[in-house]
């Protein structure tokens, strides 16, 4: 899974990861995963990005098959 629609919803919102923290929609450990594009996250974790922001999970990350 790729999060990088996530990261230009933030940008193009003037959020940053910190807002994400501070606010506590998720934690530090989560939105690094995100950002990196490794290990699994939590559906309970997008469910709070998604009330948050409010979008869909497509609106924040897709599906790429590895190659």
């Amino acid at each position: 899974m790729r999060y990088d629609k996530l990261f230009t919803m933030l940008e193009a919102k003037k959020m940053t990861m910190y807002t994400l923290r501070r606010d506590k929609v998720v934690g530090v450990a989560t939105l690094e995963k995100m950002r990196k594009g490794e290990g699994h996250v939590d559906t309970r974790s997008l469910e709070s990005l998604c009330e948050y922001l409010q979008c869909q999970p497509g609106d924040i990350m897709e599906y790429v098959p590895e190659k």
